[in-house]
């Protein structure tokens, strides 16, 4: 391992590593949403029940306490899960508890516990569909599917088929359309393809404009790539560190390549164009306190970790919404 004392300008760009190899290994998963995509007041709802008890979604009066119907709590606890916001505490328990990422964002001492910040948003889009995402579906069509215009059949095909490949145990081909129809509501505004508005009934990721309709009509849809002015560079930094530490844990670059076409990273998982990042990674000397550093040459195109250890991603977090980072 090249100590960062000696990254230079001579350093060859890191040989393109592979997190799409293993981004979605595990098992797939189509339900637990109850076929309900998210809805805004769900995770502050789950968070603040947690704190006071853990067995809340086993429990009896859940339907009382959150103020939902039976299976909304089961789609409750599962968008907890899969956006990273509250963990199982065994394999198989009912019993969770919030994060600390959950924690720092939606306790009612937390820094945006309404969802009113779009960096919040951003951040659980990441978690939804990048690398460790358990949401199969969701990390398959923004980081595997690369097809320019599609439309629910073509990407529940090729769900179907990613799925297979990977395990013997495949869910009916009904329950992963169910899925991708769940995956269309979480990111388009209902109005943009004429149905019912309480398909997608208040699902604050739509917000981020990330799907959108086509131009080819009969229900075409496409992913919008290119600057996204309300992703703050503190949170693409946080992903980026995240990338890091769950694909190139042990290198202390990262080739821009990697940055931005590599299946898990920033640059795919936001839907960015080339230059879109390049303006964020300008950035990231100045934002960590030099902890990370891009270097653009003739000879090389990289970002530089010059610090020993792992890095603290949540500082980058709490730089956008209260105060300056420590990384190190």
């Amino acid at each position: 391992m090249q100590n960062p004392a000696q990254a230079n300008s001579i350093i060859k760009p890191s040989k393109i590593a592979s997190p799409g190899r293993d981004l979605l290994m595990k098992a797939p998963s189509f339900t637990g949403h109850q076929t309900f995509a998210l809805r805004s007041s769900w995770l502050k709802k789950g968070i603040d029940e947690l704190r006071t008890n853990l067995h809340i979604f086993a429990d009896e009066d859940a339907l009382v306490k959150l103020g939902v119907g039976k299976n909304m709590v089961v789609a409750i606890r599962h968008w907890l899960l899969v956006t990273k916001l509250a963990n199982s505490l065994t394999d198989r328990g009912v019993d969770l508890q919030p994060t600390e990422l959950g924690d720092f964002l939606l306790a009612d001492d937390g820094v945006d516990p309404y969802l009113e910040d779009p960096a919040t948003l951003w951040i659980l889009h990441w978690n939804l569909c990048g690398p460790g995402s358990i949401a199969f579906t969701w990390a398959f069509a923004f980081n595997i599917f690369r097809e320019w215009e599609w439309t629910s059949t073509s990407l529940a095909n090729a769900v179907s088929i990613a799925a297979r490949a990977i395990s013997a145990k495949t869910s009916s081909q009904e329950t992963v359309e169910r899925d991708v129809n769940v995956f269309i509501q979480t990111y388009l505004a209902p109005s943009d393809r004429g149905q019912n508005a309480e398909d997608g009934l208040d699902c604050p990721l739509r917000e981020l404009g990330l799907v959108r309709s086509g131009f080819g009509g009969n229900q075409q849809l496409t992913f919008a790539i290119g600057p996204k002015p309300s992703l703050p560079p503190s949170v693409f930094a946080w992903a980026l560190i995240e990338f890091w530490q769950l694909n190139y844990l042990n290198n202390y670059t990262i080739a821009v390549r990697d940055i931005v076409n590599a299946e898990g990273s920033p640059g795919v998982v936001f839907k960015l164009d080339e230059d879109s990042t390049l303006a964020y990674l300008d950035q990231l000397e100045e934002l960590t306190s030099g902890v990370l550093r891009f270097e653009d040459t003739p000879l090389v195109r990289q970002v530089i970790k010059t610090s020993d250890g792992p890095l603290k991603s949540l500082s980058l977090l709490r730089h956008h919404y209260v105060a300056a980072p420590n990384l190190a």
